[in-house]
């Protein structure tokens, strides 16, 4: 329905439909990208923790790819109020 919504009452082909899925995922990506640079990354991985411009702008197109698996581990973190780093050295004797 969106996509007809989209192409009104042309016909689009499986390319097309495919592209427009594409360039939605990555739009919701760029959007995810500044608010978890901001404040998820130390709560996904505390090892950002004071990390520089340089590095953030780096990790820019691998957070804009993998949104979807950040943005779990983020809530999962939110909800727990753990991070990897913790439950590591709970591990250790």
């Amino acid at each position: 329905m969106f996509l007809l919504f989209l192409c009104g009452s042309k016909k689009i082909n499986m390319v097309e439909i495919l592209l427009i899925i594409a360039g939605i995922y990555l739009a919701l990506g760029m959007l995810f990208v500044i608010p978890f640079l901001i404040k998820g990354l130390t709560k996904v991985d505390e090892g950002a923790d004071g990390s520089t411009i340089g590095f953030k702008i780096i990790i820019i197109p691998g957070v804009i790819v993998f949104w979807p698996l950040l943005l779990k581990r983020w809530v999962k973190n939110l909800k727990h109020g753990d991070t990897k780093a913790q439950r590591n050295t709970e591990r250790t004797p």
